[in-house]
């Protein structure tokens, strides 16, 4: 089976955050104003969330100390941020006792925080833990107002998937793919599935509809492999087995093709 990391998904919710701080940042000489106090909590964590979005440990502390400093006037809502930023800090730090503590903790402050959720969502899910994990998103996917939750049902298929619920990952793949028609990432992995249950029209077409919105991968061209020779497309094979060859010689996926060869 293949082994999927989030850290790209997770990426992209922290530099969603990041991008909030850009008109917050004057370049302005003139002296500027004191923040209230609320202001400024909002400030120190938008700025700590886009230092956690470039890799930026140090500064990312920095502001989340600072926020840190008004948590007796946050909100149970602004004290969930915090506890998020902690937690993502400290998983970059493989801290992970420590961010797990602190998403829990975010999520217990504010049971509404989305972000907060969908990020422990996927750290469970990248330490293997799939029923844990799909618990948490399938809660996300729920919030209707959530920016995310066409990737919310994506992980939550990723879940179905690695359990063996393969049926259940096809119906959240679709859900996402209805949402956002142009997300590729979940017809790939519905033409795994649709292959392996040996539902060969369906693979091909969830399989077009990836090779039209994203690059080729190993895996989307060993699949390709694969499927053209179930239909007797012997020329159309040898041609995707030689572009995965070429382009990923050291991947897993040439590995098996190689030994394929030897049927």
């Amino acid at each position: 089976m293949t082994t999927i990391t989030l850290s790209r998904f997770l990426l992209v919710t922290i530099l969603t955050s990041a991008v909030l701080v850009s008109g917050c940042v004057s370049t302005s000489s003139k002296p500027r104003q004191a923040l209230d106090p609320e202001a400024a909590y909002q400030q120190h964590i938008k700025l700590a969330m886009k230092y956690i979005g470039t890799k930026n440990r140090d500064l990312a502390r920095v502001h989340l100390q600072k926020a840190a400093q008004f948590d007796s006037r946050a909100t149970r809502t602004q004290m969930s941020q915090l506890h998020n930023g902690y937690a993502l800090l400290y998983q970059m730090e493989q801290e992970m006792v420590l961010a797990e503590s602190h998403y829990r903790k975010a999520i217990a402050r504010d049971k509404t925080d989305s972000m907060a959720r969908y990020n422990f969502s996927a750290f469970l899910f990248n330490q293997g833990r799939f029923k844990e994990s799909l618990k948490e998103m399938a809660l996300v996917s729920e919030d209707l107002s959530y920016e995310r939750r066409p990737q919310a049902f994506y992980i939550v298929g990723l879940c179905h998937s690695k359990l063996e619920q393969q049926n259940q990952a096809l119906e959240s793949f679709e859900k996402a793919t209805q949402l956002t028609p142009r997300f590729a990432a979940p017809y790939l992995e519905a033409a795994e599935i649709y292959f392996a249950q040996k539902r060969y029209p369906r693979a091909k077409n969830a399989l077009d509809q990836y090779a039209f919105l994203a690059r080729s991968t190993a895996k989307s061209l060993w699949l390709a492999v694969r499927l053209e020779d179930r239909f007797g497309n012997r020329d159309a094979a040898s041609s995707q087995g030689l572009q995965l060859k070429n382009l990923f010689p050291y991947s897993k996926e040439n590995l098996e093709y190689q030994e394929w060869l030897k049927r």
